[in-house]
């Protein structure tokens, strides 16, 4: 292991905060890559070039002029996995410092240690994000015995059957880009803690979602799982979580596509409720529709209307359809009168030709209303002002 120098300064910094001395770390070269004097940072020391050369345990300096680079004190070797890394150093008088060289070889080998466990975990968690992110977006045909036992090394067993739902976090207020992060990462480590206490568990990051995998379940408790990850999220940080939970049966990379799209579906509803993969329809298809298609299609059955009118007519129709096409539900929903609601769908019904009332109708405006949550930005939108 190279020493850092950043995590000999740490070292430096800790040790002579413990005891009061000045220390001195040197790498394996006998380059002295941290010290209580900024001073002497990048020089050579001796003394610890030849712990290192000769494979001594310590090495006393009597005096400024004995070894070139090196004040009186003691130097002891550091040892990580049986391996000499280094040198750590407390300058003073013999007989003031002799008591602190155990000690600080101690210290320094215990903090070294627990730095190379962190970068093998970091290491480790790098490898199984990049295998991961393989098995699950890579090409399947590469998914063989090799791979298997590759992940088996890792901790992740694909051979064992799971589930996958797809998570994304929006933060209820994006005015400050800070606070925003803060609670993204925040409910992050929320879910991240339900989902990983899950036998057969993963989570994979990507820019703006998370693909969690958890051991073989059905439906029923898919949804209980994806309900207490936004649930707990959403009361401990300002945000809003949606989930989308793939169906049962299907190999790994399907059910990735089938989580993300039912994600996506979750995003586009008013509810924001834990959507299933089976329960949704159009959503299946219409990611594959372009933008431009969606606007026309839009623009078609509203034809009558000009752009800014249009997001006022869909809060107001799915509104109206998401009570079933109850007038009393839908209007104290909405905050007017049942007979304005009356008066305003058959304001629609006239100007585009098509009655939101009738079953052979809605689903052109049901149609319309989903294409606008794909496309929203296209439109001019402005809060609700209900004259239609």
């Amino acid at each position: 292991m190279h020493i850092a120098e950043r995590t000999a300064a740490s070292i430096v910094a800790e040790i002579s905060g413990i005891i009061g001395q000045r220390i001195n770390m040197m790498d394996e070269r006998g380059v002295i890559i941290a010290s209580s004097d900024p001073a002497r940072v990048g020089t050579m020391h001796d003394a610890a070039r030849r712990i290192v050369r000769d494979g001594l345990p310590e090495l006393v300096v009597h005096s400024d002029t004995e070894y070139e680079g090196s004040r009186r004190g003691v130097n002891l070797a550091v040892e990580l996995n049986g391996k000499t890394v280094g040198v750590i150093g407390v300058t003073g008088p013999y007989e003031e410092v002799s008591k602190y060289g155990q000690i600080i070889k101690k210290i320094t080998e215990i903090l070294l240690k627990e730095e190379y466990n962190k970068e093998q975990r970091e290491r480790d968690d790098r490898a199984k994000m990049r295998f991961l992110g393989e098995w699950l977006y890579g090409d399947p045909r590469n998914i063989n015995r090799e791979f298997h036992e590759y992940g088996i090394s890792l901790g992740v067993d694909i051979s064992r059957p799971r589930r996958l739902f797809s998570v994304a976090v929006q933060p209820e207020d994006g005015g400050d880009s800070r606070l925003a992060q803060k609670s993204i990462d925040g409910a992050y480590r929320v879910i991240k803690t339900f989902v990983l206490n899950e036998p057969d568990s993963f989570i994979l990051a990507s820019a703006d979602s998370l693909m969690c995998g958890v051991g073989m379940r059905g439906d029923d408790d898919m949804l209980v799982l994806a309900g207490t990850v936004k649930t707990e999220s959403e009361i401990r940080y300002p945000v809003t979580v949606a989930v989308g939970v793939d169906s049962a049966g299907t190999r790994v990379w399907e059910a990735r596509v089938k989580a993300e799209k039912a994600m996506r579906t979750c995003l586009r509803s008013s509810s924001r409720e834990p959507r299933l993969y089976a329960d949704i329809t159009m959503e299946i298809f219409s990611a594959e529709l372009p933008d431009s298609v969606k606007q026309d299609y839009i623009s078609h059955v509203f034809r009558n209307y000009t752009a800014p009118e249009i997001p006022d007519l869909i809060i107001l129709l799915d509104t109206f359809y998401e009570h079933e096409g109850s007038i009393a539900r839908a209007s104290e929903k909405l905050n007017m009168h049942k007979n304005t609601l009356q008066y305003k769908l058959k304001k629609i019904s006239e100007r585009t030709g098509y009655d939101p009332r009738s079953i052979k109708y809605s689903s052109l405006f049901y149609n319309a209303i989903h294409f606008y949550r794909d496309i929203r930005n296209l439109f001019h939108f402005s809060p609700p002002s209900w004259d239609i």
